[in-house]
């Protein structure tokens, strides 16, 4: 074969691949920059009524609000075309509000092609009271919560395991036979009367009612049972959050979730009690700190209610007046681009009473859907020295900004103690 012709095959084999790899090169970029802008811009965006709003978001998107030209005013580069308002995001916009309610923004990319659909809510200015202050938690769960299903030695001497593959971790049973049940002992004691009979369970799996039944086994012991671990309550030490003018609050940042099984409680209710912080265990790479201390039980020491467990945190109202709302305490809450890369503080109590820790928020994730919000470090000597930075139950810990209620810590970095997430107080106020 003539090496010519093998040279220009070769050239033009070449010449493919270069092609694609370009294009695929291309390709990378665009979907990088389109996940980049994801990151930039939210689904919603939230103004405060007769407050200029600051919009920084630098991406290649310009907007047009529907029918808001007496609501909304852009006070930068913004337009009114045709009855909308039109605005460019690759800019610093500056909004101003005068009426609360919801509007659509339509963006395009590039002022070309349409982008995404986003809301804009306009709400009154809210002020809140952060507290930082560590509390004792009690919940009850919304039914027995199922833990897992295990083996069980009969009275024959033989292992069974009748409810494997019929109840499931994270299961709540909330009657036997015809008997509601409150706790484990009423689980207990029914089973017991049905003696060797099947067992029907009604059960909540997943927001949906299930009816099973199982066939229980003599154990060794003397004692009908159905092989399957069990939790009625969780307790625990957290922090409070803020409290509101109508003493409602909002704690920890993050939903309470069963120690073995991981997934959010359903609670039936719960109370928070008084707590001193007795001991600090400083947190170190691996091995995340906690705070230790007692808790007072007991209706004669109950502070307030839990009424609502969720990814956000829990929340409730305060109806002990030590702990309840301070108008002179109050500062207003932040919207999510009210948040800057920056200095900040963080109440919490490592003792007799809280004080304010010196942090510095280094990313802002304002789409993110978890309460993962924002990182920050821990940069006071003081809290370094008492903690060795975030510990648990410090979750839910307030962080405060230019006078402003940002958010709240959730998480530290099991590896880097000095560092955590936090969560936006916008989204915990809109649970």
């Amino acid at each position: 074969m003539n090496k010519n012709i093998i040279r220009t095959d070769l050239k033009k084999k070449y010449r493919i691949v270069l092609v694609i790899a370009l294009c695929i090169s291309i390709f990378a970029a665009v979907a990088y920059y389109i996940w980049y802008i994801d990151r930039r811009i939210p689904d919603s965006i939230m103004l405060v009524e007769n407050r200029e709003e600051n919009l920084e978001f630098n991406v290649p998107l310009e907007g047009e609000i529907d029918g808001a030209v007496d609501a909304i005013s852009i006070k930068s580069d913004g337009s009114v075309q045709n009855g909308n308002i039109h605005f460019n995001l690759n800019k610093t916009v500056t909004m101003k509000a005068a009426n609360t309610g919801s509007y659509k923004a339509s963006l395009k990319l590039f002022g070309l092609f349409h982008y995404k659909n986003i809301q804009i809510d306009v709400i009154r200015e809210q002020k809140v009271m952060p507290s930082g202050r560590a509390v004792g938690l009690y919940i009850n769960s919304d039914g027995i919560m199922v833990l897992g299903t295990s083996e069980i030695v009969g009275k024959d001497g033989l292992a069974y395991e009748p409810a494997a593959n019929i109840l499931r971790a994270g299961d709540y049973i909330y009657k036997v036979n015809n008997s509601n049940v409150e706790n484990i002992d009423d689980v207990v004691e029914v089973i017991q009367e049905n003696g060797n009979n099947r067992v029907t369970l009604y059960l909540r799996r997943n927001g949906n009612n299930l009816k099973v039944k199982v066939e229980p086994v003599l154990a060794a012991d003397g004692e009908y049972k159905i092989g399957v671990w069990l939790r009625e309550d969780t307790e625990g030490i957290g922090t409070i959050t803020y409290i509101t003018e109508d003493n409602k609050y909002a704690a920890l940042g993050h939903g309470i979730t069963d120690i073995d099984t991981g997934l959010l409680i359903d609670i039936k209710n719960g109370g928070v009690y008084p707590a001193k912080v007795n001991q600090i265990i400083r947190g170190q790479a691996g091995s995340p700190g906690e705070i230790l201390g007692s808790v007072k039980l007991g209706n004669t020491f109950c502070l307030g209610t839990i009424n609502n467990n969720t990814n956000y945190g829990i929340s409730g109202e305060i109806f002990d007046s030590n702990y309840g709302y301070d108008s002179n305490k109050a500062i207003p809450a932040a919207m999510k681009q009210d948040v800057y890369k920056g200095k900040a503080t963080v109440r919490c109590q490592l003792g007799d009473g809280t004080q304010d820790y010196e942090v510095e928020i280094e990313k802002i994730n304002i789409n993110s859907e978890e309460n993962k919000g924002m990182v920050l470090k821990v940069t006071d000597k003081r809290l370094l020295d008492k903690a060795g930075g975030i510990v648990q139950g410090m979750s839910g810990s307030p962080i405060i900004q230019n006078n402003k209620i940002i958010g709240a810590v959730t998480h530290v970095f099991v590896n880097d103690s000095t560092r955590g997430y936090g969560i936006f107080i916008e989204d915990m106020l809109s649970e």
